[in-house]
């Protein structure tokens, strides 16, 4: 019996998950340390753990990765790679379209 290869895809596959973490922030009130932890560099986290049971699978945005996906994250595309603000970005845009289309998880 012969062991035939399927030939294979690849996707893309979006997925979210939770983390949760703890950070300090000096204020002069709890409003105050509530907003100026809405804007905390997320890249800082040390304590950061992940949330059981969050992760996500976006089964209506699968797409099949194309070659002009490969040329554009490969970077030979572009002469730079998204940066960590344009990621953040492309995220709250996924989320804001997320609650729009299914409420808020």
């Amino acid at each position: 019996m012969t062991s035939e290869k399927k030939e294979t895809k690849k996707f893309l596959v979006p997925v979210t998950w939770v983390v949760a973490a703890e950070v300090v922030i000096e204020a002069e009130s709890e409003e105050e340390a509530m907003e100026l932890a809405n804007n905390v560099d997320l890249d800082c986290f040390e304590n950061a753990d992940y949330v059981n049971g969050s992760f996500d699978i976006d089964f209506n945005m699968v797409e099949e990765w194309t070659e002009e996906d490969e040329k554009f994250w490969s970077g030979s595309d572009s002469k730079e790679a998204p940066t960590p603000e344009d990621t953040q970005a492309a995220v709250e845009d996924y989320v804001f379209w997320r609650e729009a289309t299914e409420g808020v998880k």
